[in-house]
């Protein structure tokens, strides 16, 4: 026999309380039962209390209680949305509280709490699984494009247990390009002025199929191949196909059409079947300045009907039109994923994918969270993947990938060998132009580089050598007064011993400018516990090599750079702890005076030292270390 409950019962004005987590977040309800008469929501039938079914299954309950004795106890029951109860915990005195989760092939609704011995409940508390899911937020691409490779990011959502991503192709699916039944290619359509009619021979000559129409004063050269513009301002503007000898119920006209420039851009054209003396309207499509295709349906194609493009914007008649084709069995199709990857990633939000195939993808990622809720996916995010965006990259050379013996890196910018007197300015991106490296000018990143053989005097960054068809380049910059170039390279240490810097060797060279005061290039260097562009650092560097310009006439001139080898070695000992980043730095300092000469760097080698750990060896009568 199950003895009166002596559970202290809620207050009057007490109740079970709903108090969302969030909006599409699990919901809580709390019960207290404390205070005097029974509490909201719950009954007490043959001494026991039962809860009131829930909105959904219960993923976790927590209770706190107190017991008159040691031999005080109570016993919970939950029960599904339908069917029998199941034992779930027994509670004594022997502790004040208690948690429980559910697994997710659970369903339980409510609970029933059967207490013997005066063992008094003080809360009781269900964490309820959402409906709902809200979309992740926040989605985006980071600069880590790839040909093969991307990184995405994306904002938690309250009530989540995890995230899958997706990444597909541009398929499309269910569509048919259909079966040219007629075709025209204007591939008589040759290039001349803009503004001359064409004659009819000429009109004539541009088309394979023979008895083309246009309006008066319609037809003129485009200055592109294949093409036929129709009207100027003012004109009727209309071309028109000879009669096509097929008769279906599906056809459709598939043709490329463009504005001729801003005055015409948005305009609209119609498409008009002629039947005989009749014009049926067929559709209307807007232009661009973008050459499109476009696909108009023909249903009830009779044999010997004709295709119109007209204009329909009064005063401005300027449509360049170009290959036209009627097909049968056309179906537009709908686009619908097919899955490169898709991949459960926890409770994570940002994911690194790669082993791409280097084209167009979309991405996008979906949560979900227990018992099979899930959101919505994110709107699709395109990658092209085939022609990736050049960008800054914040990287740093990797000390595991130096191998021994010599354990060094090099350099000798030989990959700017693309850059000429004719090539001019290219972009030069932090990280991505040269791997590890950046480039600043003043502070601000110097993003464009060009050739320069030692001959030009204006300030930028440089691609330096003799000769532009040699494949020999040297980094450099021609820094006017008060500006101040730096070139930075970075290295982290991700093995598990520390490192040290053994060296750092270049070539210091100068180019033929007069100047009348000496100009310095020093390199420093700065250990950081992360890593960062090397313009935040303004502070902690130590200087362990320069040189100094020389002061040469004005009459001088100087076409081959003179290079001074540099071998700095650090004074102190400068050790890389696992995990930290070596940042080095190279500046040409600027001058308050007179007229700097160009300077710049060429054949790094960065040598590190890495001793292997000593290993004590127990010898017979004693130790000996190696």
């Amino acid at each position: 026999m199950i003895e009166r409950m002596s559970f202290c019962a809620l207050g009057a004005v007490a109740g079970i309380l709903s108090l969302p987590v969030a909006a599409t977040g699990p919901e809580m309800y709390v019960v207290d039962f404390a205070g005097a008469g029974g509490p909201q929501g719950w009954t007490v039938e043959n001494g026991e209390y039962r809860s009131p079914e829930y909105s959904n299954a219960v993923d976790r309950i927590e209770l706190s209680y107190s017991g008159a004795d040691a031999a005080a106890a109570a016993t919970i029951s939950a029960f599904p949305k339908q069917g029998d109860g199941t034992s779930v915990a027994t509670l004594s005195a022997a502790s004040s509280g208690a948690s429980f989760d559910f697994p997710e092939t659970t369903d339980f609704r409510s609970f029933r709490i059967a207490a013997t011995n005066g063992l008094a409940l003080s809360s009781f508390t269900a964490y309820v699984s959402a409906d709902t899911l809200g979309m992740p937020s926040d989605v985006a691409i980071s600069n880590n494009i790839t040909g093969t490779s991307f990184d995405a990011t994306w904002s938690p959502v309250n009530g989540a247990t995890g995230y899958r991503v997706y990444v597909w192709t541009n398929a499309v699916v269910g569509a048919s390009a259909g079966t040219a039944v007629w075709q025209e290619t204007m591939s008589g359509a040759t290039n001349a002025s803009s503004n001359t009619k064409m004659s009819d021979d000429k009109f004539a000559g541009c088309f394979e199929n023979s008895g083309w129409t246009r309006s008066d004063k319609a037809g003129y050269p485009t200055g592109e191949n294949g093409t036929v513009r129709i009207g100027t301002t003012g004109d009727s503007g209309w071309l028109q196909t000879p009669p096509i000898v097929t008769a279906a119920d599906d056809l459709a006209v598939r043709f490329y059409a463009k504005a001729v420039d801003t005055k015409s851009n948005g305009k609209r054209i119609a498409v008009e079947r002629i039947l005989g003396e009749t014009a049926a309207f067929a559709g209307t499509v807007t232009l661009s300045l973008e050459m499109q295709e476009f696909v108009i349906p023909l249903p009830d194609w009779e044999s010997g009907d004709c295709i119109r493009f007209n204009s329909i914007t009064n005063g401005d008649r300027r449509v360049i039109i170009g290959a036209v084709t009627v097909v049968s069995g056309y179906s537009a199709g709908s686009l619908e994923p097919s899955y490169i990857q898709n991949v459960d990633v926890g409770l994570a939000t940002v994911y690194s994918f790669t082993g791409l195939p280097s084209v167009p993808v979309q991405f996008a990622v979906e949560a979900y969270g227990r018992r099979g809720v899930t959101s919505e996916k994110t709107e699709a995010v395109e990658v092209d993947l085939s022609n990736p965006e050049k960008v800054p990259q914040l990287n740093a050379c990797p000390l595991s990938s130096l191998t021994s013996p010599a354990f060094a890196y090099t350099q000798n910018f030989d990959s700017l060998a693309a850059l000429t007197a004719t090539t001019g300015d290219k972009e030069c991106l932090n990280g991505t132009t040269i791997q590890y490296w950046q480039y600043y000018k003043n502070d601000m990143a110097a993003a464009l580089i060009k050739y320069n053989g030692g001959a030009g005097n204006s300030g930028g960054l440089y691609a330096l050598s003799t000769n532009q068809t040699h494949a020999v380049r040297a980094l450099g910059a021609y820094s006017t007064q008060n500006d101040e170039f730096s070139f930075g390279l970075a290295f982290t240490n991700d093995t598990e011993r520390t490192v040290t810097l053994s060296s750092v060797a270049y070539l210091a060279q100068q180019w033929g400018f007069a100047n009348n005061a000496n100009q310095k290039l020093s390199v420093s260097v700065m250990v950081t516990n992360s890593l960062n562009w090397i313009s935040a650092y303004s502070d902690g560097w130590t200087e362990i090599g320069s040189t100094q310009s020389t002061v040469y006439g004005a009459e001088d001139v100087h076409d081959t750079p003179v290079s001074t080898p540099v071998e700095a070695t650090p004074a102190e000992e400068i050790s890389i702890a696992p995990g930290q980043v070596l940042m080095l730095k190279w500046t040409i300092h600027s001058l308050t005076s007179g007229k700097p000469g160009m300077m710049g760097i060429d054949d790094v080698m960065v040598t590190f030292l890495n001793k292997p750990r000593g290993i004590v060896i127990k010898l017979a009568g004693g130790t000996r270390a190696p």
